[in-house]
């Protein structure tokens, strides 16, 4: 399936997953996909937008890439390492992307299929293709 819009969440209040009728709980705190797919796009086949939440269980497809790239950066790297975050695009797509220079709150996870991290002053987990350390930063 191509997702349109994904965006990495932690849930404030409990939903169920959409996916292929798994229903699964999603509670408070817990992390999830909130996704749309477009009209007219792979099996959404009506002219309006299809937003789905879905579970952890659901996006863990194929993750061993990313399971092991998550593993590698939390052997170089603990929890509170600075880093420069880039939570939209990074400048080499975009050349007003602008960094938030800020630390590791949580060691790197993977969330659906990406390797991710949570960063102080910013409310969402963030792709590790987005994060560069901050060499001789003090952690």
């Amino acid at each position: 399936m191509s997702l349109g819009l994904r965006s990495y969440r932690t849930a404030r209040t409990a939903k169920r997953c959409s996916m292929h009728g798994c229903r699964r709980a999603i509670q408070p705190g817990d992390q999830y996909l909130r996704t749309s797919l477009p009209p007219l796009v792979d099996v959404n086949s009506s002219e309006h937008w299809w937003s789905l939440n879905v579970c952890t269980v659901c996006m863990r497809d194929d993750a061993t890439a990313e399971e092991n790239s998550a593993a590698r950066f939390n052997e170089q790297h603990p929890i509170g390492t600075p880093v420069r975050a880039y939570p939209g695009f990074r400048p080499e797509v975009d050349a007003s992307a602008r960094g938030l220079d800020t630390r590791t709150r949580s060691a790197a996870s993977v969330l659906g299929r990406t390797a991710v991290v949570w960063v102080e002053g910013h409310g969402a987990c963030i792709a590790l293709t987005h994060i560069d350390v901050i060499e001789g930063g003090a952690s």
